[in-house]
């Protein structure tokens, strides 16, 4: 076989192989089973964005269908609408909703919006507000008028699965922490375990109720599953017609247009722009007892840290070391000192000047007091008595300002005597 015959075959052989990889890629994509989300599995937020099971998909496009308008907020900030237009679905929030939050959307509420809520552990500002906590749970009944006038449901369970042993929806219930307001309808109510099935419907505990507040109205749910897809599609549960229910309710008004915007807050479901890290951490430092004690804490170690570090200089106190007043300030200071007529600080300058000298030329005269240096002088020299005590009277007392110069020259002639003597 030529060289020239061989290389066509190689090149054959390598496009057969490329082309049989291919063919085996695309045969393991199609034939490949996909899994398939069955059950309550997955994401358990309760967001209109999911058409999973635990998801609200449904409610929002049921609420479409039937002629309300239909909107999802996925801002912290409210939008700008006139009041009483529009209902706010907060339903289960994933994100902690702050007080700030809560205050300024109840206040649209008292304005005459209206709120559908369901009660979540991060929304805690919004249920104690409400004065709402959930309770024991019990199978779900739904009041005859909500049911009224709905058509009979089909055979079966509309091949749902099953997702309470008995084919049955248990949900939690509504508790009051206070005493409660005027309530205008309860919506759906469970019948506790400990209830016998023929107890009075009056005596049942509600899962979702509607009030007033202010001029708008409250509508609260106490369990996410009410208005999950999974069970709204069920129509034996008739939660459909609870949930269509508490929006007519929410829709209605005493005067003047009714609400017909319905909008779901997927801000506090993770949806849209979140605050990053950083701002998290700021905001948990800044507004919170337990973020407040650890900023503390952090800026004593901090402080501490730079208390006890190592330095490259030690400090110290810096030297002073007393030095005479330049010439030029002679003047002024003698200036000072006769406004004030501060003669005995101007002796004791002039006494300390002539102890300076003598020291300099005997360490007999390094004596701790001018009194007994003045005693030293009167020693040595008998016949400057009259000097020495006219220093010592100027140093105890003020003396007139014509007796400066008689000081001076005592001094001087102290000064002149110990030099001789001294020599």
């Amino acid at each position: 076989m030529t060289a020239g015959s061989v290389a066509p075959l190689r090149r054959s052989t390598i496009i057969w192989t490329l082309a049989s990889i291919l063919v085996l890629f695309v045969l393991a994509a199609l034939f490949t089973p996909q899994p398939v989300e069955q059950g309550r599995s997955g994401d358990a937020r309760l967001t209109t964005l999911r058409a999973n099971a635990q998801g609200a998909r449904l409610l929002y496009e049921l609420a479409d269908r039937l002629g309300w308008r239909v909107a999802r907020r996925t801002q912290a900030a409210l939008p700008d609408a006139p009041a009483g237009r529009t209902i706010h679905a907060v339903l289960a929030p994933a994100v902690t909703m702050t007080a700030r939050e809560t205050h300024e959307l109840l206040e649209r509420v008292r304005g005459g919006d209206a709120l559908l809520y369901v009660l979540s552990p991060d929304g805690a500002a919004l249920s104690d507000s409400l004065r709402l906590v959930v309770g024991t749970s019990g199978e779900l009944v739904v009041p005859p008028h909500v049911a009224a006038g709905a058509p009979a449901c089909g055979p079966g369970h509309d091949g749902a699965v099953p997702l309470w042993y008995d084919w049955r929806a248990h949900l939690l219930r509504l508790r009051w922490t206070a005493p409660a307001p005027v309530v205008d309808e309860v919506f759906a109510q469970v019948r506790p375990d400990r209830m016998p099935a023929n107890a009075r419907l009056e005596s049942l505990p509600p899962t979702a109720l509607g009030f007033r507040l202010g001029r708008g109205r409250v509508a609260v749910v106490a369990d996410p599953d009410l208005l999950r897809n999974d069970v709204l599609r069920v129509c034996h549960w008739r939660a459909d017609l609870v949930a269509v229910r508490m929006l007519e309710y929410l829709s209605h008004t005493d005067g003047g247009a009714s609400r017909d915007l319905v909008l779901f807050d997927e801000y506090h479901q993770g949806n849209g722009a979140q605050p990053g890290t950083m701002r998290a951490i700021a905001r948990y430092l800044s507004r919170t007892a337990s973020g407040n004690l650890v900023a503390q804490l952090v800026l004593a170690g901090l402080l501490w840290l730079l208390a006890a570090a190592p330095r490259d200089v030690v400090p110290h106190d810096p030297e002073r070391i007393e030095r005479r007043s330049p010439l030029e300030h002679v003047s002024a200071l003698a200036h000072a000192y006769d406004q004030v007529n501060a003669s005995r600080t101007a002796a004791a300058r002039l006494l300390r000047g002539v102890r300076r000298r003598a020291e300099r030329a005997s360490r007999a005269a390094a004596l701790q007091t001018d009194d007994a240096f003045l005693d030293w002088v009167q020693r040595r020299a008998p016949a400057l008595g009259g000097d020495v005590a006219l220093v010592r009277r100027a140093l105890a007392t003020t003396v007139p300002r014509r007796e400066l110069p008689e000081l001076s020259a005592a001094l001087r002639r102290i000064e002149a005597s110990l030099a001789t003597t001294i020599r």
